[in-house]
Order: structure tokens, then sequence, then C-alpha cells
């Protein structure tokens, strides 16, 4: 219960291929004894579903919780008192700390629950579970250690099966906002394409413990929202330069991974958005200031979208995020949304401007709520 001893067990999945990556990650974390977990058979095929049996299966006898880390992470400063903070303030909690920045569904959850102020967002059950750095009460990783013994190692990719454990428990994974982790420029062992960061993750100046009180009204707003039902079956993507909207389909068994959208200015009527609106409020934000380079109207809608969604969801929290962490959502935003000419192109100062149009636009669409149709 609250207010008890939190006994932290720490683990750290691990290939033996990536042993210099080591030397950052343990003295990071020293505070909470981690221990360095193998994978069992590193001249095998790549699986971390195989490196992630043994993890879970390594909860220390005497622990509350169990931690497992993977070795290609960086952690946040404090780490330890961040995390352990925040699990004396909510012991029964499944928490990722970590979403990547492009995911389909849980970074724009992440996205807008930072644009409400909330110190955890609700992730998707449609969507795997972010693994990067995961904790779960020791129960229940127990339990997870058992239900993932049961699959081959072929299976490769754990994110799905603990996604399927975690789903039959009837409460939803919940991120931390920030993150207290991003992912290295190491690539990964399962051979997935791109680069891969942190939706929201700010390295220094550790949030205030008082951070994570949770609001009881906005919680449960937020996990109405990430069931992605009705008409709220939906999320906003920024990929390939363009403003996209992903019109769920959750009931038809809809791949997560597809790359159809639907492009914003055609389709926002369907979320309650007039397009007209997020144009002219475009045009009104760029008036007496230098043009802004393209993609500006694209990173504009996302925004306005964003700002808008919260708006519906929580009008009593609307605009309530800080001001730096939607900035730093927003700028993660553009960083993986956009085609890498046009990021070279930009270079930093162009992405920095464009991040600032996207700040700007989820202020503006807060005063336009959604109503779905």
């Amino acid at each position: 219960m609250s207010g008890s001893p939190v006994r932290l067990s720490t683990v750290v999945m691990h290939h033996p291929a990536r042993a210099p990556l080591l030397a950052d990650l343990l003295p990071a974390c020293a505070k909470l004894d981690p221990r360095v977990i193998p994978d069992p058979r590193p001249d095998d095929f790549a699986s971390p579903l195989r490196t992630a049996k043994a993890a879970w299966a390594a909860v220390a006898d005497d622990a509350t919780h169990h931690l497992v880390l993977q070795d290609d992470v960086r952690l946040a400063d404090d780490f330890a008192g961040q995390l352990l903070g925040l699990l004396a303030g909510h012991p029964g909690r499944a928490l990722t700390l970590y979403t990547s920045w492009h995911t389909p569904q849980n970074s724009y959850l992440v996205r807008l629950a930072t644009a409400l102020g909330a110190a955890l967002a609700p992730l998707s059950a449609g969507e795997w579970t972010p693994t990067l750095g995961l904790v779960l009460p020791a129960a229940r990783a127990r339990e997870l250690a058992v239900f993932l013994a049961r699959f081959p190692d072929v299976v490769r990719d754990e994110d799905w099966l603990v996604l399927t454990y975690l789903r039959g428990l009837g409460a939803p994974v919940m991120a931390t906002v920030p993150h207290l982790l991003d992912h290295t420029e190491s690539g990964t062992l399962a051979g997935h394409p791109g680069r891969f960061h942190a939706t929201l993750f700010q390295p220094a100046q550790p949030v205030p413990h008082t951070h994570w009180t949770l609001d009881p009204a906005l919680e449960r707003a937020l996990s109405e929202r990430a069931a992605l039902s009705g008409p709220r079956a939906f999320t906003v993507e920024l990929a390939g330069s363009r403003c996209l909207l992903r019109m769920l389909g959750l009931e038809r068994g809809e791949p997560v991974e597809h790359t159809f959208g639907w492009y914003w200015h055609d389709w926002c009527f369907l979320v309650g958005a007039d397009p007209g609106r997020i144009a002219d409020a475009f045009d009104r934000h760029r008036r007496d200031r230098p043009e802004p380079p393209w993609p500006a109207l694209e990173v504009w809608a996302a925004g306005y979208l964003l700002g808008a969604d919260a708006a519906a969801v929580a009008p009593a929290r609307s605009g309530a995020g800080r001001p730096g962490f939607v900035r730093l959502a927003v700028e993660s935003w553009v960083r993986s949304g956009l085609r890498e000419d046009d990021l070279v192109r930009l270079g930093e100062a162009g992405v920095r401007e464009l991040a600032e149009v996207g700040v700007a636009a989820v202020t503006e669409g807060a005063a336009d709520p959604l109503e779905p149709q």
C-alpha cells in the first residue's frame, strides 16, 4: 500500500555484443544495485524474448517491485530517486519509463497527457508495451515470467507478449511523463529499422516528487481516451512531413504497424475539427512573422489537433501542460515525423523553429475543442 517501503529489484537485460554500453548504464543506476542478466545463448539467433524470460524470472526474494532495463538506454538524472518516489506513491501500477517517439498510438497518448499536465499517461491496449524500462509489482513480475516461459524463443519480440499478459489484468500500463530514460543510438538487436528515441525525455532537472501526484478525474478521462473506441478511435501523426489522422479499427484486428494515414485537411471533420479554422489560425499566427519553413502548416495542424483533442478530453485541464514538457514533446514529434531530407535541409535551427510553431498551435487548438461526430 502507499507509504510502505519500496524494495526494488533491478536487472539489466544484456547481450555481450553491447558490453561497452554497461560502462555508462550501471553507474547511472548504481543506487538500485542492478544485476546484469546476460543472453543465455548469445551466439544463437537474436531473440529479446530469450533474455526477457531470464530477466523477469530474476525477481529478488524480498522485493516489492521488479524493474527490467534493457542495456541500450540512458537514464535521467536522479533516476533512482525519481523512480523510488514514484513507486512509493503508486505501488500497484504497471509503469513503463519510456515510449518511442513515433509509435502510432502510445506516443500520441503521451503527448495528449503532456498537454494536460498529467504525470502518468495511460497507454493503448492495442499497441505493444514499451519494454525498454518496465517496472511491475513483484508478484506480477513473477507471473509474467511464468507466462513468457510458455513461448519459444523464435517469437523474438517480447513486447507483444508483455502486452497480452498485462491486458489481462484489466488496467492500462502507465507511462511516466516525463520519461525517465531514452534509447541510445546503438540500434536494435532484433534488427528493427529506423531511429528510436523517447517521446518526452528530460535528462537533467529532475521533477520534484510532488509532480507524481495524480488527479483521479484526469486519469479517468485519459484512460477513457486511451481505450481508442467510439468517436475517440483515432490518433494524430506526423509522418513523412505530413499531418495524418490514424482512424483506428481495433475491433477489426487492423495491424498497428500499418502505414496508411488520412490527410488531416481532407478528413479532420470526422473527428470534429474544421480544417478552415485550423488554416485560418495558422495564417493569423504567421502574420507579422517571418515566413516559417516547410512544412510549418503540417506541424501546425498536428499541434492544433492535439490541443483541441486535449480540450475535449479534459476541459478543466486544457492548457495546463508544463510549457517545457510540451515543447520537448512537440520537438520529438517534429524530429520523428519529418522526412530525413527535410530534417537535413532545416538543420537544428529550423527544427526548433518548427517546434515553436507546433507549441503555439497546441495553445491555439486548446481554445477550439474537438466535437466528434
